[in-house]
C-alpha cells in the first residue's frame, strides 16, 4: 500500500477453545492519518465503502471510519489468506453492525471499536459470536457512566475506590460489547446489559458474567488510557489472553 505513512499496527492471532479449537485475529491501529485521508481511502476502500465515505463531511468521522476499516481488513486478511484490502468490503447492516463482503468471507465476521485516533478490530468465525468495545479512561465521562450502572456495579467500583474511573469504564465496555453481540447497540434500555459478576483475574485483566444473558461472558483489560472488553460464549476460552493483556496494558 502506500506512498504516505500508514497508521501503526499491532496484530496477533488468537486461539479460542470452545467446542473446537478456533482461530481469530486481533488488530489495533493507531496514529492520526488526518493529512492523508483521501489517499488512505483510495488505497483501502472498495466501491460501496467509498460511496459511504463520500457522505462523511467531518475529518474526525472520516478518520474514525478509515482506522476502523483498516483494522478490520487487516484482521480479516490474515484469516482469508491475503486478498487485496479493497477486495474486502465491510458494509453496514440494518443495525449498523459490520457485515463482511468478500468472495472468501462466508466463514468470518468482524467487530470494530473506535476511540479517537485508535481503532480495534477482531475477526472471528461466523458460528462463534463475539464482539469488542474499547473506550478511553476519561474523568469527564465518569458521572455519565456511573449514572448508567446498576447498584451492584456501583458497589464494585466503590469497593475499589482508587480505581473507580478505570472500573466504571471497563464495565461500560462490557455492556457495549454485549450490545454488539446482540446486534442491538445501545438502542435498548442499558439495564438489560447489567453484569452479575465481575472479578479480577490478574493485573489489568477482569472477567464477568451478565444478569440476563447467561450464555455470554466478558474478558476485560484495563490499560493506562483505555479499557477494552471482548464478549464471547461463556464456555469459550481465549488461550493466548496474556498476549492481549500485555498489548492492551500499553494503552
Amino acid at each position: 500500500m502506500s506512498s504516505f505513512k500508514l497508521p501503526r499496527v499491532l496484530s496477533w492471532p488468537l486461539t479460542i477453545w470452545g467446542e473446537a479449537q478456533l482461530k481469530a485475529t486481533q488488530v489495533i491501529v493507531f496514529d492520526d492519518p488526518a493529512s492523508h485521508l483521501i489517499e488512505f481511502a483510495a488505497e483501502l476502500l472498495g466501491p460501496t465503502e467509498n460511496a459511504y465515505f463520500s457522505t462523511l463531511r467531518f475529518a474526525r468521522r472520516q478518520q474514525s471510519y478509515l482506522l476502523g476499516r483498516y483494522a478490520a481488513k487487516l484482521a480479516l486478511r490474515d484469516l482469508l489468506g491475503g486478498p487485496d484490502l479493497r477486495a474486502i468490503e465491510i458494509v453496514r447492516g440494518v443495525f449498523e453492525q459490520p457485515i463482511v463482503h468478500c468472495a472468501r468471507s462466508h466463514r468470518w465476521c468482524v467487530t470494530i471499536s473506535h476511540a479517537g485516533s485508535l481503532a480495534v478490530a477482531l475477526a472471528f468465525p461466523a458460528g462463534h459470536p463475539m464482539a469488542l468495545d474499547t473506550e478511553p479512561i476519561d474523568l469527564t465521562r465518569y458521572e455519565t457512566i456511573r449514572s448508567q450502572l446498576s447498584n451492584q456495579e456501583t458497589q464494585w467500583i466503590e469497593a475499589n475506590a482508587e480505581y473507580k474511573l478505570q472500573l466504571a469504564t471497563a464495565l461500560w465496555t462490557a455492556k457495549e460489547a454485549l450490545s454488539k453481540v446482540l446486534c442491538t447497540g445501545l438502542m435498548s434500555p442499558v439495564q438489560i446489559y447489567n453484569l452479575s459478576e465481575f472479578s479480577r483475574v490478574s493485573s489489568g485483566n477482569w472477567e464477568g458474567l451478565f444478569e440476563n444473558f447467561g450464555q455470554y461472558k466478558t474478558t476485560t483489560w484495563i490499560g493506562t488510557s483505555h479499557a477494552t472488553s471482548i464478549v464471547l460464549p461463556k464456555k469459550s476460552i481465549i488461550v493466548n489472553g496474556r498476549e492481549i493483556r500485555e498489548a492492551f496494558l500499553t494503552f
